[in-house]
């Protein structure tokens, strides 16, 4: 009997041979199990990405085929919104919550400052240069994040940060010596400097809706958010109206009395394709000359992309953190910069990547991983913590009615499990 039970004892241990094989298993089982977990959140950066670089190139060229109907352009690519997401949310409209409708109404209003200067400053900043300033809405995030939320950031992600502004202010040196692909038409310092005062709303919007949906306690219906965004966004571009007279726009500038024709004539331009502004226009200190023979084709897609831009984003902060859109931008960047160099993408308004260029980007590239490297520093510091005090609690004697002394994990010093996440 003892001779018949050995050789079953012995196949049932795992020998040698078999250890790897059962490890191969064990981590594609604990691969598929993340993947069914994370795949759509996968998913909705794989669409943000790919969103967000067709939003950044179509951007570009809408401004650069509609130079004279910039107020227009704006309330274009805001009130399509109000019907689609009305139609989205259904219901969902009108029974919003009113604290989470204030929350709406702050995004709405940084949304529409956010757009009106971007708007404004995109036409007089060349396509790779808009990339590069885009990148310091990662610094001022962090600072808003840190004032409004409480966040802690790692020394390597503050000095990721401070990298990715010292990349930025070489690619501005850069462009003004005159030594880039730019030239001075496309590149006009007061132009580069509303399109960085975009960024100061954009970051605001971002961080308010991570704290809406941090502190909403139930499915928070994204289709109901953009919708009352919209709404208080076209309000604010109708109250920012007076920006676009500013004698600092120089021949840009629209008087107040000049807004309705301005919105007849961008709507002559897109729709019919009829120029509207042919004489006095193309020299120096003049308007552009409309050419609007094609300038649907680029609007039309810049509003397909940044239609799916938002609703990409609102996913991921929804399903992940806003924290999470900086890994698309670090991806983002160089492609956007290879889309604005490519003559079969810019056509005749493609700008050639020079060595500072590339300077700047690899720096700004460097400071981002910095920034990422810094988040996981970051997160594994949140663990450890949170294991010492839980290891500390183990030794006090409990109370008879435990009390959490923060009112929301937003407010706890130490960041909670979800802050940790966004490393």
């Amino acid at each position: 009997a003892a001779g018949l039970d050995a050789p079953l004892i012995r196949r049932s241990a795992t020998s040698p041979e078999e250890q790897p094989t059962v490890d191969v298993l064990k981590k594609r089982d604990a691969a598929a199990d993340w993947w069914q977990r994370k795949w759509k959140l996968v998913m909705y950066m794989l669409l943000m990405l790919l969103s967000s670089v067709g939003n950044t190139v179509y951007f570009k060229k809408m401004t650069t085929a509609m130079p004279n109907y910039g107020w227009y352009l704006t309330q274009l690519s805001t009130i399509m919104y109000v019907p689609f997401f009305a139609a989205c949310a259904g219901t969902g409209i009108v029974e919003v919550d009113k604290q989470l409708l204030k929350k709406f109404a702050w995004m709405g209003f940084f949304d529409g400052l956010s757009g009106t200067f971007m708007v404004l400053g995109g036409v007089h900043t060349s396509g790779t240069m808009q990339v590069l300033l885009s990148q310091a809405v990662i610094p001022i995030t962090m600072v808003l994040s840190s004032l409004l939320l409480r966040k802690r950031y790692h020394m390597l992600q503050q000095l990721g940060a401070a990298t990715i502004v010292m990349g930025i202010v070489i690619a501005k040196v850069h462009s003004s010596g005159g030594a880039g692909g730019d030239s001075d038409e496309d590149n006009i310092p007061i132009f580069n400097a509303l399109f960085c005062v975009a960024l100061l709303p954009s970051a605001l919007s971002s961080v308010y809706k991570e704290i809406a949906f941090r502190g909403f306690d139930g499915d928070l219906d994204a289709n109901v958010l953009q919708f009352w965004v919209a709404v208080v966004q076209v309000a604010v571009n109708f109250s920012a109206m007076p920006i676009y007279s500013l004698q600092m726009l120089g021949p840009q500038r629209v008087p107040m009395s000049d807004m309705g024709s301005i919105t007849v004539g961008g709507s002559r331009c897109l729709f019919m394709a009829q120029d509207q502004v042919v004489n006095d226009c193309g020299l120096p200190d003049q308007k552009p000359c409309d050419h609007c023979g094609s300038a649907y084709l680029p609007v039309f897609l810049y509003l397909f992309f940044n239609l799916a831009l938002n609703i990409s984003a609102i996913l991921v902060i929804k399903n992940g953190s806003a924290t999470l859109t900086f890994l698309v931008s670090t991806l983002r960047m160089p492609l956007a910069a290879l889309a604005f160099s490519s003559t079969l993408i810019m056509g005749s308004d493609s700008v050639s990547i020079t060595f500072g260029d590339f300077l700047s980007l690899a720096i700004i590239l460097a400071g981002l991983c910095t920034y990422r490297f810094g988040a996981k520093m970051l997160k594994r510091q949140l663990r450890s913590e949170a294991e010492s005090a839980a290891d500390g609690d183990l030794n006090m004697i409990p109370s008879p009615s435990p009390r959490n002394s923060w009112a929301s994990p937003s407010a706890s010093p130490t960041g909670s499990p979800s802050e940790a996440r966004q490393g």
